[in-house]
C-alpha cells in the first residue's frame, strides 16, 4: 500500500509540474518605489504553450500583504483601474502581455520599498491549483533597466 502511495504522489507532482511548465514568463519585471510607497505592479508576458486554458488567479509575495489581478483602461476619456477578481485567462496557445496602462500585477503592502537593480521572488496562482514562480527585475521609476556604461 505505502510503496503505491508513493507511485500516486510522483505521477501527481510530475503531472503538475509539467502542466506548470506549460506556461512560459518572460520579461517580469516591476519599477522601483520611493520609500514610503506601499504598492507596486507587477508585469510580464505569459506564454500558454500548454493544449488546455489555464486562468491565472493571482500571486503571493512574501515581501507583499497581497497580489491582485487589475486592468487599466480609458473609460470616458479617464483612466481607470479594476480588480479581476475571476482572474485573468489564457487561452492554450495565447500569449498575454501585463504591461504598463493594461493589464498588471497590484501588488500591495509592501514591506518596503522596491529598489532599482534588485529581484523578488513570485509566485503565480493558477484556477487549477497550480503555481509557477518567477522573479521580478526592479528598474527605474521610469521602467527603463538600468544601463551601465563602462
Amino acid at each position: 500500500m505505502r510503496q503505491w502511495l508513493h507511485i500516486a504522489f510522483l505521477v501527481l507532482a510530475t503531472g503538475a509540474s509539467t502542466a506548470s511548465a506549460e506556461i512560459r514568463i518572460e520579461n517580469a519585471w516591476s519599477r522601483a518605489t520611493p520609500p514610503g510607497v506601499d504598492r507596486g505592479a507587477g508585469y510580464m508576458t505569459l506564454h500558454n504553450q500548454g493544449e488546455q486554458t489555464r486562468t491565472l488567479t493571482g500571486a503571493v509575495a512574501d515581501w507583499a500583504e497581497s497580489v491582485e489581478i487589475h486592468e487599466s483602461r480609458e473609460v470616458d476619456g479617464q483612466m481607470r483601474m479594476r480588480a479581476l477578481p475571476e482572474g485573468l485567462t489564457l487561452e492554450a496557445g495565447e500569449t498575454v502581455e501585463l504591461a504598463p496602462m493594461g493589464l498588471h500585477l497590484m501588488i500591495m503592502g509592501l514591506n518596503g520599498p522596491l529598489s532599482e537593480g534588485n529581484t523578488r521572488a513570485l509566485t503565480l496562482e493558477f484556477g487549477n491549483g497550480e503555481t509557477r514562480d518567477t522573479q521580478l527585475d526592479i528598474r527605474a521609476p521610469d521602467g527603463t533597466a538600468g544601463q551601465h556604461s563602462h
